[in-house]
This record gives C-alpha cells, structure tokens and sequence, in this order.
C-alpha cells in the first residue's frame, strides 16, 4: 500500500480549473482527478467515500468532496495487469473487496490495508469471476465458476457452490442470487449454499440480478430474435411476476429505484414500472463509440447514463425529461468501461480519463 494523499490531493487542485473552464461542458461539474480511474463505488455509511479500482490494479478511496486520494493499494499480484476495465470490486460492511484474475483480496475501507486474500485455490487454468459481493458478515465470489462464501472478518472458506455461476451476485438478507453460466437464475441459502429455488425461464443473462423489496429483475437477450426480455421474479419463490419485451440489447446492468427499472440499451433508455412491467417512457440517448461499456444508474429523483465518449446525461427518474448534459470532448480511440456511482444529487464517472464529479457537493 502507499500513502498517496498528497499526490492526489495536487493532482485534484492542478485539474480542477481544467474541467470547469472548458468550452463544451454543459453539466454541473464539482471537481476531476487523473489520480485514479476506473471502476467506482461508494460507501455511504462510517467509511464514508469513493473508490475506484483502476486500470493500473490498484484500488484509491477518495474524498467524495474533493477528489482528493486518501489511500492506494495494489490489488492485482506483481506481473499481472490484467484491469482492461479495473478489478470488479464492491464495497461494505467496512471493507473493499476486488478479485483479480489471480486472486480476491479485502481491504480495509478506512485505511486500506489488506484484511485477508484468496489465491487461485484449485487451478492455474481457472480464474475469479465477475463478483464479488458483500453482505451480512460474508464475502462472495466465483472461482472457475463456482460461487464461494467467505467469512468477511477472516477470510475462512464457509462454503462453494456448483461450477456454473456468472456475473456479479445479488445478496438480500439471508439469501444469494447467481446467474447461470448458459441460463437461468438461482438462490442459495447465505448461510449454508444450499439452493432454495431455480429459475431457467430466463435465458443467458446479459445482466447480473438486481433485488429489490422483494422482487429480483434481470434481462436476457435472444440471439435469434435480436431482442432482450426484462424479468421480475419474486424473490423468495422464483415465480416470474412479468417479463416485458424490448428491442434493445443491454448494453450495461439493470438500474433499479423508487418502483422503476431501467435498461439501457442501444440508442434509447427505456422506463418500466416495477411492478406491472409496462413502459413509463423512453428516451434517447447516444450510444458513445462503441469503444467499451456505458453505464446507467438511479438516484430517487435523477437517472444518470454514462456513455464511452466520456459524455454524461442526467434525465428526471418520472419523465424521462433531460435535466443537464455534459459532453467533453474526447480524443483517441482506446477502449474504454465507463461505471457510474451516484448519491443525492451528485454523481461520480470513472473511466480511462480519471474520475470526474458532477451535480452538486453532496451534504454529508
């Protein structure tokens, strides 16, 4: 680990008159950091802040106020700089949890130091998955494709599923959704891995399970029609509430807030009611360049899509009207993922470019 604060802190000051003075922008900007780029993630509770898992394997925490870098930590094992996108990371219960192709490691949220890792447990040839997720005093994670539980104070192994698991998990309360690696959604017991119910209405999911009061919501895509269906299932039985279809590809994960799923996909982001499955609206949205992944993500009142331009659209969560844009103007033709993280009325990008922050300084 290194204390990189200092270095983070210059890096803020000397770019944030940057982003504000420029031409072309047209949202909100609060403040932007090469310092660290990538994936980001908040956690709002006593560790509040920002982290970003980064291109260059390491994890920050940053000050949400200010951009400012409290901590780094390399999370990737010498030689391997294996983050095309950033390490899929999560972040609660205190810690910041990445999984590498090489291993899982936990860190401390506060200080970053490093709590316990896994390590290729069973073979050179497999490899950690999309995960992990954290919740209820466990770590979860796929390793070859098998979904593991960790106990998230000491690393100790609880217990490892069958080997057809993918995607990010979804936990909520004692139970643990997974997508099947060819079709299907499954739950397990939290606590012991035991399944409790198996869903293969839906076909291979080109995204992970989001939980909600009750209700999980995951969308499919059918290479045959060229179309995605969203499912709303119920939670603690499996049975399929609706399922609404959609011409458009996911392009990124399921948002879900106050009663409204949202799918991103394609040119157009599209509103459904949570409960019944019917559109609310639809609005039109820029695609990017087709150089990596565009993001969406929900606040109560505010939808916030991402696009891999570097471009950033705010719409109202009840009509779909667009609120503010910004557009910067970007240059080369890099790959690039681009993951959003938002809270009250400001949100976070992470990309290739840094981390930039936009809206309004959130109050606590």
């Amino acid at each position: 680990m290194s204390a990189a604060g200092g270095a983070g802190a210059l890096a803020v000051a000397a770019s944030v008159g940057w982003w504000a003075r420029r031409d072309d922008a047209r949202g909100p900007r609060i403040w932007s950091t090469t310092a660290a780029g990538g994936r980001v993630a908040l956690n709002t509770g006593a560790q509040n802040g920002l982290y970003v898992s980064g291109y260059d394997g390491r994890v920050s925490a940053l000050d949400p106020h200010t951009g400012t870098v409290r901590w780094s930590s390399e999370v990737t094992t010498p030689g391997h700089a294996d983050t095309l996108d950033g390490c899929p990371m999560a972040v609660a219960d205190g810690l910041v949890c990445a999984t590498s192709l090489t291993r899982l490691q936990v860190l401390d949220a506060a200080t970053g130091a490093v709590r316990w890792q896994a390590e290729e447990p069973d073979s050179m040839t497999a490899e950690w998955g999309d995960g992990p997720a954290v919740a209820g005093g466990r770590v979860f994670a796929a390793y070859g494709g098998a979904l593991r539980s960790y106990d998230a104070a000491t690393g100790e192994l609880r217990w490892s599923g069958p080997p057809d698991t993918s995607g990010v998990p979804a936990v909520a309360g004692d139970t643990v959704y997974t997508a099947g690696k060819s079709a299907g959604v499954r739950a397990h017991d939290a606590n012991s891995g035991e399944q409790r119910w198996e869903q293969n209405a839906v076909g291979r999911q080109f995204t992970g399970p989001v939980v909600r009061s009750g209700v999980l919501y995951t969308a499919d895509f059918d290479q045959a029609t060229k179309s995605s269906t969203v499912y709303a299932l119920d939670a603690a039985t499996g049975r399929v509430r609706w399922q609404q279809a959609e011409q458009d590809v996911p392009g990124c994960p399921l948002a879900v807030s106050d009663g409204t799923v949202l799918l991103l996909g394609g040119p157009r982001l599209t509103a459904l009611d949570a409960d019944t499955g019917r559109t609310r609206w639809t609005a039109a949205v820029p695609s990017g360049l087709g150089l990596g992944g565009n993001a969406v993500t929900a606040t109560a009142d505010t939808v916030y899509v991402g696009t891999n331009d570097d471009r950033v659209y705010a719409h109202d969560l009840a009509t779909g009207h667009l609120r503010w844009q910004d557009e910067p103007k970007r240059t080369g033709n890099e790959r690039t993922g681009i993951y959003l993280a938002a809270t009250g009325t400001a949100v976070y990008q992470g990309g290739r470019r840094g981390v930039h922050a936009l809206g309004a300084v959130p109050t606590a």
